[in-house]
């Protein structure tokens, strides 16, 4: 971004996330923690768009979090080619040393990780369920781009949107319930440019939805007409007759002409006066003709 405004080049940025899921308790949990698991441990969670954060209602809190568990178990990780492997390793060691660091943070404040089976160093990182969370860990605030699945318990509706908007990131998210009208509000207040509705990580797959974050997860759309826009340089062209006509606006200016345009510009922001803006639009444009044919006819 700083080399390109050396030069007014437009950037468009898409950086990470810290992405919410919101379980309420209505949901079948067997498939909403299939989703998680998928969406945070797909590509062993190095996807920008990954589940980083998961907000279940405490009802369902702990049958969540088994479900969650068992399913995370299963998942089969492995370096072969064969085809039957779920995950492979990481990618990077400097993400590798990333990961150890958020892991040794949330082991010293007491987390706990299931299962709790990785030495810190491999880049064949287990993919783990993390629960007994504090605001302080590190792995609340910064971008994990791994396999970890922090879980925590909310109460109410207000408690969980608040939860997931207090992140500096701002990418995707994804809402999960059965009352669709409680998702649809849930996810127009979550502050982020993308939300799936009971499934997750779908508009970023989407090519007709434009896709991109706020916050520090960047700026600008991809994807999609709106994104298509934002590659191109639009051209606007007004066209108008060629007539005598002289636009209302023009000199020359007459002390009617100041009274009428200022009554109009600060009632066009005041309610029930159409009849009033017509009026003083009706006397714009008689005050523009009286200039064109002169003297004799303002008189």
């Amino acid at each position: 971004m700083a080399q390109a405004s050396e030069h007014l080049i437009p950037v468009e940025l898409e950086l990470g996330g810290k992405d919410p899921m919101i379980v309420f308790e209505d949901v079948t949990i067997q498939r909403a923690a299939a989703g998680a698991v998928w969406g945070g441990i797909t590509c062993l969670g190095q996807s920008c768009t990954s589940v980083e954060r998961i907000y279940v209602q405490s009802s369902i809190f702990n049958e969540f979090k088994e479900e969650l568990i068992r399913q995370v178990k299963a998942i089969k990780q492995e370096t072969d080619s064969d085809g039957d492997a779920d995950v492979g390793g990481m990618t990077t060691d400097f993400q590798v040393d990333i990961i150890g660091e958020l892991w040794k943070d949330a082991k010293e404040k007491k987390a706990s990780f299931h299962p709790d089976s990785w030495d810190g160093k491999s880049k064949m990182i287990p993919p783990m369920v993390v629960d007994n969370i504090s605001d302080d860990m590190k792995l609340m605030d910064e971008e994990i781009f791994g396999p970890l699945l922090p879980i925590i318990p909310f109460e109410t509706e207000e408690e969980a949107i608040k939860m997931a908007n207090d992140s500096l990131y701002g990418l995707s998210a994804s809402v999960w319930s059965k009352d669709l009208k409680r998702a649809d509000r849930v996810a127009r207040a979550i502050v982020t440019g993308n939300v799936s509705i009971n499934n997750v990580m779908l508009t970023e797959g989407n090519p007709a939805l434009p896709f991109g974050g706020i916050r520090n997860s960047g700026f600008g759309r991809y994807k999609g007409e709106m994104g298509l826009h934002s590659f191109c340089n639009i051209k606007s062209i007004l066209i108008d007759s060629d007539s005598s006509t002289i636009e209302s606006n023009w000199f020359p200016y007459t002390k009617k002409k100041y009274e009428l345009f200022s009554a109009m510009t600060v009632n066009l922001f005041s309610k029930g006066i159409s009849s009033f803006i017509k009026f003083a639009i009706t006397g714009l444009k008689l005050e523009s003709y009286s200039n064109k044919v002169g003297k004799k006819g303002r008189e």
